[in-house]
């Protein structure tokens, strides 16, 4: 029997409410000050000057809160999806998942507590640092991390924070949605069962389970444009796509042409939303397309509870026959796949435009271009050609922001020189892997930049983050440092890529799991594995007149 906590608002008092609300949950928050250090500045787009970038990247150490619980977050997630309630986020850890919001101060206001009713059983034995193997005990295993692994996977250290627990739910990501219908925000929470559970934060209930994979589920993307769509990446080795509408498992994406162990991470691509990435401890990223199975996305929107027949269906040869389970389709081939951006397990991708930025556990964030993708390409709404769009875009509209012309030469660029690379047929091939069937499947990708991490100590799923326009990219270490990076670079100089700010605190001394960032990105948070969040801010003068010079800058190219 799963639980969901509100809690009054209040300002400084807001946690103390909360912790009546839901006794489990003792909040701890300090406003220690400890200002972020400067790096020396280069030129982003859409920034007039050397001084307003700087502005961009002036943060100030401004709280924290613990989780009672105290043991590792694996996930942050700001609402993207309804930007009237842009200073909500939500985290996961344990069994639980927390909102928030974000008050002036560096104070956090505790909105809603979720405690799944699976907590495990406590074993009678000495437990002993050994437990199982990874996934041993179906969707509920809680061992260690996989033979030649990185330091510290997800399962790994929730086995270690909870030695003695048997079985038990540990959530490892979580993602904002909506109901298209009622307008309600929904929240999607996965983990360590292989389950997913669809909040309605409106109603403060949990409103359905997903059950399919057969093992944990690390990460989650939802459609930009059809919120009613989601895809989740397992360590089955497959990604599957959901219908929420019908609760229905549309597709299954793996096989021949898939991913050859544990998948980490996935996004949809911001406005172009039939692909998407996937990547995983295979060191693969590959790109997917939805475009085959599209009648099959239109009829599972008919489905009633994941069936048809009987009358129910979108279509009249769906609707015809006896009731029975949808047709899930099996897609074994991506339109993408490569081995030679990374050379160890690939924990974190995300669409810059059409760029990619992929992130491995050798202290480097990749921005890069995958090639042949021309004929795939669709140009984001309201204009833009087909070379390569606009870097940054918001997730909630599907659409990239006003002013982001600049950033669509980097969204474009192919090479050093600036020259998108052409997509002719020699640009396609058959992957060094040799695992896709002989089929013809696009491999190579063009680097543009690295941008340079510290402190990681080999240790993966550890995920960055970034603003709606990719102004800012903020990424942890292992150490309890935030390194943030201006990836919409333009400057050839710039390309080295080193971080703009380093934030620390003296609170914050415990790996960094995943950085959150805010929409216009004034806040940066931090979850670690220590149970805490931490935040930053953006120094107020300084964002006034970022945002002055931002302004003047459009009303100059107007």
């Amino acid at each position: 029997m799963a639980r969901v906590h509100g809690a009054a608002s209040g300002g400084g008092g807001a946690a103390a409410a909360a912790a009546g609300a839901a006794p489990a949950q003792q909040q701890q928050q300090s406003a220690d000050g400890a200002t972020a250090s400067q790096q020396p500045h280069t030129t982003t787009a859409g920034v007039a000057s050397s001084k307003e970038v700087a502005n961009l990247y002036k943060y100030k150490y401004t709280g924290c809160v613990q989780e009672d619980h105290r043991e590792p977050l694996f996930c942050v997630a700001f609402n993207t999806f309804d930007l009237t309630h842009r200073d909500v986020f939500a985290s996961v850890g344990q069994h639980r998942a927390t909102i928030y919001r974000l008050l002036p101060g560096g104070q956090f206001e505790v909105l809603q507590v979720y405690e799944d009713g699976d907590r495990g059983r406590k074993s009678s034995g000495a437990g002993g640092s050994g437990g199982g193997a990874d996934g041993a005990d179906g969707a509920s295993g809680a061992g260690g991390a996989a033979p030649g692994a990185g330091v510290g996977g997800p399962a790994a250290a929730a086995a270690a924070a909870a030695a003695t627990t048997a079985a038990g739910e540990h959530f490892y990501c979580c993602k904002w949605s909506v109901d298209a219908d009622s307008g309600a925000a929904l929240l999607l929470l996965a983990g360590e069962k292989a389950l997913v559970r669809v909040l309605d934060v409106s109603r403060g209930c949990l409103v359905h389970t997903f059950a399919g994979h057969g093992k944990s589920i690390n990460d989650i993307a939802v459609h930009p444009a059809r919120p009613h769509l989601f895809l989740t990446a397992s360590e089955d080795e497959s990604v599957r796509l959901w219908n929420l509408r019908s609760r229905t498992c549309v597709a299954i994406f793996a096989g021949e042409g898939g991913h050859r162990n544990k998948v980490l991470s996935l996004d949809f691509h911001p406005w172009d939303g039939h692909r998407f990435l996937s990547s995983g401890m295979d060191n693969a990223i590959k790109i997917w397309s939805l475009g085959p199975i599209e009648r099959l996305i239109d009829e599972s929107d008919g489905a009633v509870d994941g069936c048809v027949g009987a009358g129910v269906g979108a279509t009249p040869a769906a609707a015809s026959g006896p009731r029975r389970a949808f047709p899930t389709r099996v897609v074994q081939q991506p339109l993408f796949s490569t081995l030679r951006v990374h050379n160890d397990y690939v924990d974190c991708v995300r669409w810059m435009g059409d760029l990619v930025l992929s992130k491995s556990v050798h202290d480097v964030i990749s921005l890069w271009r995958p090639h042949s993708q021309a004929k795939h390409r669709r140009p984001p709404p309201g204009g833009g050609g087909s070379g390569g769009g606009s870097a940054g875009s918001s997730h909630a509209a599907g659409a990239p922001p006003a002013g982001a012309s600049g950033a669509g030469a980097a969204g474009g660029t192919g090479g050093p020189g600036g020259q998108e690379e052409s997509d002719e047929e020699w640009d396609v091939g058959v992957s060094a892997s040799g695992r896709l069937g002989g089929e013809s499947v696009a491999s190579r990708a063009t680097k543009i930049a690295d941008f340079h991490l510290a402190d990681s100590l080999r240790t993966w799923f550890v995920r960055f983050g970034a603003d709606l326009h990719f102004h800012t990219l903020a990424c942890g270490s292992a150490k309890g440092k935030v390194f943030v990076f201006a990836p919409r670079v333009t400057s050839a100089a710039a390309l080295g890529c080193q971080p703009k700010a380093k934030l620390s605190a003296p609170q914050c001394r415990s790996v960094v799991r995943q950085t959150a960032v805010s929409w216009d990105g004034n806040s940066i948070i931090a979850a670690c594995e220590d149970g805490t969040i931490h935040r930053w801010d953006r120094d107020p003068a300084a964002a006034a007149a970022a945002a002055a010079g931002s302004a003047a800058g459009a009303g100059m190219e107007e």
